[in-house]
């Protein structure tokens, strides 16, 4: 009875909607609605290539001639629109509230009844099976073991059946209050004009979470951020316990934290885009050990560098500090992009898996570097520099590293999502045939994803020789199993097409928050770092797996 009178409610809701509606869009269609019609049109003309300039002159001067007169009708029904809009949207919520009050009150109860039958409708099966194996043992004949096998399968259907209808009910009742919520939402964003207030912006979207909210999914897509959220509170309560109440997370660890995860931070962003494309890249560590020797050797205090390149060291004394710093950067980014782009390169002209091509681009970087310099020290950078690259923003305790790590974010950020470049990677990383078939260029694609890591290894490399110092080839070795284990953990899947950039970056704080965690609870060992490192990896690859395997 109650599901009737809501029904009838949300009908009669449904018909006020409309009415109101058409009242508004009636006083806004020589005002707003007209003047984003002339607006639309001014922009298609603008881009017809059939009209000449003449022509086209004169339509946009007749539609912002039109666009006044519009605005003047617009401000002349501003007070009205105003009123009705304030009384519309207050009835739309008014009602819908009663409606949905109501309804929660009737889903509690009708929940309560579908779990008690369920229950019942269990027992009295569990009863029925109990009697019937019973009168089996009692007349066990030649066929018993195959009629017992019968009743067990027979048995646990009939479970399986009641536990599906039981959750069926229940889903259809929390469908029908979704729908309520769903007509009061399109209901306010129609009102103002198909854009949706912020506060009732963020109440949808907490709806929508709540309705889709399933707890075996949330365990599956979170299962690695808990454990490693149990494994910190562990560690802060055992640290407190070592140091007399002593909190671990102090400001100044959490800064230390965010200063070393910057440079690593360039390292998973660039290595994110390879896995988006279902790849990987196992040649970061030395590319950033070739980055910090490129930057190490110009940017010491007097020009000159200890490490010697074929028994020859070089001198660039003769070039200000400022420009060195700048061709520093400049020559690792050229260096690690051309590196990166061989091995892309290869990837996408003869469908060689990146795990290869990079691998042998690590063994010929790492090789080459280290035969040429003997894998000597390039020698500590010049005060300055360290300073202005990996010392602390003046009068703060905030790193310049972390405000660089903040810009690098950005741009990834806005090059992933907002650009065109963006969608066709996630297209060729999802399905790279039918991207193909859809006119995109997987090559040139595959190219440039691998260029642009390589931009990032460079930057990031650089930093981190800086704020190392006194670097050689050997600098960076392992790195890639940070900033890959930092994309997995982050969410980026190795089954390609799918990544956020938020989820590299929390990838990257946590397994460094690890590795601080880790030395101040005195696990200082770095082969047991690595171990640990090594089944956080395992777990993160595990859950994505499962996922996929789920999706299939």
């Amino acid at each position: 009875m109650e599901n009737n009178v809501n029904v009838s409610t949300m009908n009669l809701f449904d018909q006020e909607v409309a009415k109101r509606q058409s009242e508004l869009d009636e006083l806004r269609l020589n005002g707003v609605t007209k003047i984003e019609n002339l607006r639309n049109e001014i922009t298609n003309v603008k881009k017809n290539k059939q009209l000449d300039k003449e022509t086209k002159k004169q339509i946009i001067a007749k539609c912002k001639e039109d666009i006044a007169i519009a605005k003047q009708d617009n401000k002349d029904n501003k007070d009205t629109i105003k009123e009705k809009l304030i009384d519309f949207i207050n009835y739309i919520k008014v009602t819908t509230n009663d409606v949905i009050k109501e309804k929660k009150e009737s889903n509690k109860a009708s929940i309560a009844e579908l779990k008690a039958k369920y229950k019942a409708d269990v027992a009295n099966e569990n009863e029925r099976y109990s009697q019937a194996l019973d009168e089996l043992k009692q007349n066990r004949d030649e066929n018993y073991v195959h009629d017992l096998k019968d009743l067990k399968v027979a048995h646990k259907q009939i479970l399986a059946d009641l536990k599906v209808n039981y959750e069926d009910g229940v889903t259809k009742l929390k469908d029908e209050l979704h729908e309520i919520y769903l007509s009061r939402f399109n209901a306010i964003e129609n009102a103002n004009n198909k854009k949706m207030p912020i506060v009732d912006s963020v109440s949808q979207k907490a709806e929508n979470y709540k309705y889709n909210f399933k707890l075996s999914k949330f365990i599956l897509n979170n299962g690695l951020y808990l454990a490693i959220i149990l494994l910190l509170i562990f560690a802060i309560i055992l640290y407190a316990v070592q140091n007399n109440g002593k909190f671990l997370l102090s400001l100044d660890t959490i800064l230390l934290i965010l200063t070393q995860t910057s440079p690593k931070m360039f390292l998973a962003l660039g290595v994110a885009g390879l896995i988006v494309l279902a790849g990987t890249d196992l040649s970061v560590g030395r590319l950033v050990g070739l980055a910090s020797v490129l930057t190490g050797m110009l940017v010491t205090t007097s020009g000159k560098t200890d490490m010697s390149f074929f028994g020859y060291k070089p001198d660039f004394s003769a070039l200000p500090l400022g420009l060195r710093v700048v061709f520093a950067f400049l020559l690792s980014i050229v260096a690690c992009v051309a590196v990166t782009s061989l091995a892309g390169y290869f990837s996408a002209k003869f469908k060689m898996h990146p795990f290869i091509s990079t691998l042998a681009t690590q063994l010929f970087v790492f090789g080459f570097l280290a035969g040429i310099t003997g894998n000597n020290f390039t020698g500590s950078p010049d005060s300055a520099v360290k300073t202005y690259v990996s010392g602390n923003i003046p009068g703060t305790s905030f790193s310049y590293m972390i405000f660089y790590a903040i810009i690098g974010i950005i741009i990834m950020w806005f090059i992933w999502n907002k650009t065109k470049f963006g969608k066709n990677m996630f297209a060729v990383g999802g399905n790279p045939e039918a991207a193909s078939v859809s006119g995109i260029s997987v090559f040139w694609v595959t190219i440039g994803v691998f260029a642009l890591a390589g931009i990032y290894y460079g930057i990031g490399g650089s930093m981190y020789g800086i704020y190392t110092g006194n670097v050689r080839a050997q600098t960076g070795q392992g790195m890639e199993t940070d900033a890959i284990a930092a994309c997995v953990v982050g969410g980026v899947s190795f089954t390609g097409g799918v990544g956020k950039i938020r989820g590299v970056v929390i990838g990257a704080l946590l397994f460094q928050m690890i590795t601080v965690i880790l030395l101040f609870l005195g696990i200082n060992d770095a082969n047991y770092q690595l171990a640990i490192k090594g089944v956080i990896v395992l777990a993160a690859v595990a859950l994505d797996c499962a996922k996929y395997l789920k999706k299939k």
